[in-house]
């Protein structure tokens, strides 16, 4: 499976290091994959040159045959783990810790009264955790944020839901921090204060950590971004918040749902809104699992979680 992937991703992009962002690997297990290909059929499938990539007669007519039958292989793993859900495999969820848990049994709870056929297993975990559907395979949903649609990402591995909930965005600050006790503050005050920029996932790229914390403002400022803080915890963030009085931008409802001690968050306007997607592995879908992410934008919706039209902060 891994070979022939990386041949109708190759054969399609005409490029290595593309075929190996698209598949999320590394462009040498790409190089490596196609190499047995090839061992296998007993012929080169692609012509190399520092220049180009081309395919090989062989190599057509053998994506000819390979990609649909591929696509129906694909189509008959995600049929068979349909009916694994059939059978009543727990449907694992989890929330961002982010989310206030009210807003997490709203939506579990509507769920399971709506569909008391399947069974739920809930759980909370960092925001980031939705990087494991993204870098991997894994099985159940995960609901958390991001700051721009998640489909505009064009990951081909991975599906995401409606949105759930608009989250007006807000930056992280120490008690005693000037902002600290503001009611808001504008998005061009940005451009005044050092916030935390973490390295960002290469799966992601880079217009999703500008998305996050931007590198201008909307008047052409450069917001002070400077690499304090990674990994997935709240509480790599809070050493560079607290102890060396830097900013983080995040959302307004981190307040209510970790109520970390020592910290304020001040709501931001002129920003987009975080938005609070569903997110599960293209290979692990399954009924109940697109069930679930439609009900949960259904009931944001319902809610009254979805605000006004996004484009009243751009």
């Amino acid at each position: 499976m891994r070979e022939l992937e990386a041949f109708v991703a190759v054969a399609e992009e005409l490029h290595f290091g593309q075929a190996a962002e698209r598949l999320h690997v590394t462009p040498s297990r790409v190089s490596q994959a196609i190499r047995q290909l090839e061992h296998r059929v007993g012929a080169p499938l692609f012509e190399r040159t520092s220049r180009r990539v081309r395919l090989t007669p062989l190599g057509e007519r053998l994506l000819d045959e390979v990609r649909p039958a591929l696509s129906k292989l694909e189509d008959a793993l995600r049929e068979a783990r349909r009916s694994v859900s059939a059978e009543q495999e727990p449907l694992r969820v989890g929330f961002a810790n982010s989310l206030p848990e009210r807003m997490a049994a709203t939506i579990a709870s509507a769920f399971w009264r709506a569909h008391p056929d399947i069974p739920v297993i809930r759980y909370t975990g960092p925001a980031l955790d939705y990087l494991d559907w993204i870098e991997a395979d894994r099985e159940g949903i995960y609901v958390s944020w991001f700051p721009f649609d998640p489909g505009e990402l064009g990951l081909p591995r991975v599906r995401f839901g409606p949105t759930i909930l608009r989250g007006q965005r807000a930056a992280l600050v120490a008690a005693d921090h000037p902002l600290a006790g503001r009611a808001e503050m504008d998005v061009e005050e940005l451009a005044d204060y050092d916030f935390m920029y973490p390295p960002n996932p290469p799966v992601l790229g880079q217009r999703f950590a500008d998305a996050w914390t931007p590198p201008v403002t909307p008047a052409g400022r450069p917001i002070r971004r400077l690499h304090r803080a990674s990994g997935r915890l709240l509480e790599a963030w809070l050493a560079g918040i607290r102890d060396e009085g830097l900013a983080h931008l995040s959302v307004t409802n981190v307040r209510e749902a970790l109520n970390p001690p020592g910290v304020s968050a001040v709501p931001v306007t002129g920003l987009p809104p975080m938005l609070l997607v569903s997110v599960w592995s293209d290979r692990f879908e399954t009924a109940d699992v697109v069930a679930f992410a439609r009900f949960a934008a259904a009931v944001g919706a319902r809610e009254g979680w979805l605000g006004p039209p996004p484009d009243h902060a751009r």
